[in-house]
């Protein structure tokens, strides 16, 4: 298998998802001169999307990989693994979140579930595959403690408050796991914060500390 791929990457070779430069032995994904330049999210930012919980949830510890914006590629990166179902970058870059983290303080990594019709239609849940790369990089478990229990309208279009009223009692307890005290809990972007309060709420039931992991913070711009 691995001569295998080495022959259809010597006849196709890869490039980079980023800035589509051809990949050499070694890299997968993106080139080295795009890892390298990923990088946490400016501490201006991070301070801007803890005010998003204020008041509204306890949370211990936020990282984000990426300014939305401010990396021109990222949107489309986050476009091909969810509608071109590319499952294999989700989990690279859930390990380049990953690099984010220098000093765990969570002992579990849990994520934002999909409705079951939603997540059968798409094959799969993107929120799931960055917390399994997530958790290869960190070598942590990774837990399904969560479950949807309606199929909501789309988020994009909605203001601040709509959002939040969108969310309302839209999650449940999946497992109750209790042997753990610090859950990270993970989704692909942030922009109100909505899901993942509605999230943390209910896994506070669980008397679970919460921090958040997030690829990118886009915000309402």
């Amino acid at each position: 298998m691995l001569i295998l791929n080495s022959f259809i990457s010597a006849i196709y070779p890869l490039n980079c998802k980023c800035c589509q430069i051809s990949l050499v032995k070694g890299e997968q994904h993106f080139c080295l001169n795009c890892e390298v330049n990923f990088g946490e999210v400016e501490a201006i930012h991070r301070e801007e999307v803890y005010q998003l919980f204020w008041g509204k949830a306890n949370i211990e510890e936020v990282f984000i990989a990426f300014q939305f914006f401010k990396h021109e590629h990222l949107q489309n990166l986050i476009h091909t693994f969810k509608y071109r179902k590319d499952q294999l970058l989700a989990i690279h870059l859930g390990k380049v979140l990953g690099g984010v983290i220098k000093q765990p303080v969570f002992d579990v990594i849990s994520f934002v579930p999909m409705h079951k019709s939603k997540e059968r239609k798409r094959g799969f849940n993107q929120a799931e595959l960055i917390a399994k790369g997530l958790g290869e990089a960190l070598g942590m478990p990774v837990l399904s403690l969560l479950k949807r229990t309606n199929s909501t309208s789309s988020q994009t279009e909605k203001g601040v408050f709509d959002r939040f009223v969108n969310m309302e009692n839209k999650f449940e307890i999946l497992t109750m796991e209790n042997s753990y005290k610090h859950v990270l809990l993970v989704d692909d972007v942030i922009t109100t914060g909505a899901t993942l309060v509605a999230c943390a709420k209910v896994l506070e039931q669980l008397k679970l500390k919460v921090s958040i992991a997030c690829l990118a913070y886009r915000g309402l711009h």
